[in-house]
């Protein structure tokens, strides 16, 4: 699939999961997208689309609501962590919780170490 493809799933997946947060906190969100891809040597768009993986594809039809502002930065911020022009602020996080999720966080993050919290999500690495 092109990297056009890729980008416009990545800047949606951030547009899901990371709409109010502050731009580093969409950028360490593309961040894990783009880590998963290369940790675990998957095409970003099967990561993006793999079933379980961003629970925002759940609420898909809030893309139609997001404020242009918004679409532009989630936009933004896929494009600076694809071209690499920003460095990874999750410090090469391959999973996060938003503060609601940890309230009763799942029980795959037990054995994840807590690399940093940007906005209200926690991110994760092995």
């Amino acid at each position: 699939m092109s990297t056009y493809f890729g980008y416009l799933l990545l800047a949606m997946m951030v547009g899901l999961e990371a709409e109010g947060e502050p731009f580093q906190g969409k950028v360490g969100v593309a961040y894990v997208a783009v880590n998963r891809s290369e940790q675990w040597g998957q095409p970003l768009t099967q990561v993006l689309m793999s079933p379980n993986q961003f629970g925002g594809w759940r609420r898909v039809e809030r893309l139609e609501r997001l404020a242009p502002h918004i679409w532009l930065d989630c936009q933004r911020a896929a494009l600076v962590v694809m071209d690499r022009t920003t460095p990874d602020p999750t410090f090469g996080a391959v999973h996060f919780l938003s503060d609601q999720d940890l309230k009763r966080p799942p029980i795959w993050v037990n054995p994840l170490h807590k690399l940093v919290k940007i906005g209200r999500h926690t991110f994760y690495g092995r």
